[in-house]
């Protein structure tokens, strides 16, 4: 009669454990700093939407500090003021006062919104959509509308090279 083996792993449950303990709390760890890296505007939008599951969903029992990223309706939005009270708190959504939008870095042309202050101005050479023209903002701190003044009207390069062909060859026939 042979004599039964047994085959011993050559890492013990317990260890797998520790490392699969220490593998998460790493990733944990990982997360906490990207979301204060973010707030503390060490990030820039794109690398931010990149991970939007990292930050909390608003809601009205929400308190944090200017500068705090919160997702709202599928957005991320940067909170301007410190949230101590729920007279304070505000849907990011309803209120631009209170909040700046983190662009979507899909978008080009967003949708143009009425800058409130200096926070949510637009900068020189931001594109927007408004009235169904894409436009482009000709100077920093820019919170005039669209076609008021500081922005000039987007044309692709191919057409306008095309606009300016066409146009020559008017003046010449």
């Amino acid at each position: 009669m042979s004599e039964m083996q047994y085959l011993t792993p050559k890492t013990s449950i317990k260890e797998l454990n520790q490392k699969e303990r220490r593998s998460s709390s790493a990733q944990a760890v990982a997360e906490i700093m990207f979301v204060k890296m973010a707030q503390e505007q060490q990030l820039d939008e794109v690398t931010i939407n990149e991970y939007p599951d990292l930050f909390v969903e608003w809601d009205e029992n929400w308190r944090g500090s200017a500068g705090s990223i919160v997702q709202d309706e599928g957005q991320l939005y940067r909170s301007i003021h410190d949230v101590t009270n729920a007279g304070q708190n505000t849907k990011p959504s309803d209120t631009p006062s209170m909040w700046t939008r983190i662009g979507n870095p899909l978008e080009e042309f967003p949708e143009w919104v009425q800058p409130l202050g200096a926070h949510d101005a637009y900068a020189n050479g931001d594109k927007v959509t408004h009235n169904e023209k894409r436009w482009v903002s000709d100077v920093d701190s820019n919170v005039w509308e669209p076609g008021v003044y500081g922005w000039s009207e987007y044309t692709e390069p191919v057409a306008a090279q095309e606009a300016a062909e066409d146009a020559g060859e008017a003046t010449e026939g």
